[in-house]
């Protein structure tokens, strides 16, 4: 039989996890035992909107607080919602709009019927579309069931603990979409962060950083040349996909799990060592291409963001960083070349077409960042009054 695999205490992000002492055994059963990490007559420092009395750990000195498992069975319309988090930023939770207003969240968590899960070679679960889908579209919005502070405190023992009973109070449904979800390792005693490890999204709430478990998004494999792309509303807590570009009936929906903009070799080390396995999309089997197509970008963005008087930025070059993008489908990242190539046709005057390329800047935006940020509403106004941008005729001189 093979041994368990083991994983260190460095975190929920380390590259291992530890075993337990005990072998295949059910960790859960150390509740009733051993419980020196379990504050029960902690004082609760917010109780409603929570379906449970927070059970906490002791004091962590390194942070300087507890953390405590929070639970509101009733969220979203009954999906239900854990996090494991510190007690001040579980009271930035409670006052969360989702929490204060169930119609909050009206029309999230729907199926919407553009997908549906088949088992794929080589890659396990994934999402494919059941019918075309324009580009735009959206694909999932769904909330998490399970958020997890970063910690680098607690033991692998006590931080499963706390997690199992995250879980546990979870709805069954959510609680058996969680434990159905893919692993890293496929240890039974640390089923809870070997299922995290393996399907987290991280999102910064109160300037410290979760990891958000969607397990619809989740079913999404990756593609350093992914054909949709996703951002995490902080506020209403909904992780959204949108397709980046047309996608094909019975085509898989991909998403990125890391940057694609990075450097092939970079992007490998990044997947081998977060979740263990070796991306063999078009881009990787091209990877000395592909590199030399990023540097190509690279090099053109910044002649284009040259606004010196010896700048040879051209609407030509503008034209051809887009095709460079589009060529390595990159159309979910293709933010920075649609806004360059806004500006640099603006900057010689041709006011139509920087008004098309800032409106796509701008949908990229929306769909890569969520329409709050500041970039949303920078691109807009350059499509909507192209000529009050300072960008405006700024080249026409040379």
């Amino acid at each position: 039989s093979t041994a368990p695999h083991c994983l260190n205490n460095d975190g929920l992000l380390s590259t291992n996890l530890a075993c337990s002492s005990n072998g295949a055994s059910d960790i859960v059963t150390l509740l009733g035992k051993d419980q020196n990490s379990i504050s029960v007559d902690s004082p609760v420092a917010y109780f409603h909107p929570w379906s449970y009395q927070p059970v906490c750990t002791q004091v962590l000195e390194s942070i300087g607080s507890e953390l405590c498992v929070y639970t509101n069975s009733t969220f979203s319309n009954g999906r239900g919602i854990s996090i494991f988090t510190l007690p001040k930023i579980a009271e930035h939770f409670a006052k969360l709009l989702p929490f204060q207003d169930p119609t909050a969240l009206d029309g999230i968590n729907s199926r919407g019927g553009s997908w549906y899960t088949e088992e794929l070679p080589g890659k396990g679960t994934g999402l494919i579309a059941d019918r075309i889908l324009e580009r735009g579209d959206l694909i999932t919005a769904y909330t998490p069931v399970l958020l997890v502070y970063m910690d680098k405190v607690l033991s692998t023992r006590d931080r499963e603990i706390f997690l199992r009973i995250a879980i546990d109070q979870l709805p069954s449904a959510s609680r058996k979409a969680y434990l159905s979800l893919s692993t890293i390792y496929g240890n039974p005693t640390v089923i809870a962060q070997d299922v995290l490890k393996a399907n987290n999204f991280e999102i910064q709430v109160r300037r410290e950083m979760h990891l958000a478990v969607f397990p619809e998004t989740s079913r999404m494999n990756h593609d350093c040349a992914p054909n949709s792309q996703y951002y995490l509303d902080p506020a209403r807590l909904i992780h959204y996909v949108h397709a980046a570009r047309s996608i094909s009936t019975n085509e898989e929906i991909t998403i990125s799990y890391t940057s694609p903009l990075q450097p092939y070799a970079d992007r490998r080390s990044y997947l081998q060592n977060a979740f263990h396995f070796i991306c063999r999309c078009a881009r990787c089997k091209s990877g000395k291409y592909s590199d030399a197509i990023l540097t190509q970008i690279n090099s053109l963005q910044k002649m284009l963001a040259n606004w010196s008087p010896g700048s040879t930025a051209t609407t030509e070059i503008a034209d051809e960083l887009v095709r460079l993008y589009e060529e390595q489908d990159l159309h979910g990242f293709l933010d920075s070349g649609y806004g360059l190539a806004a500006l640099t046709y603006n900057s010689f005057g041709d006011t139509e077409v920087a008004k098309k390329y800032a409106k796509l800047a701008a949908e990229i935006v929306a769909m890569k960042d969520g329409p709050e940020v500041a970039d949303y509403e920078s691109w807009n106004s350059v499509a909507n009054d192209p000529e009050g941008h300072w960008s405006w005729r700024a080249r026409v001189s040379r």
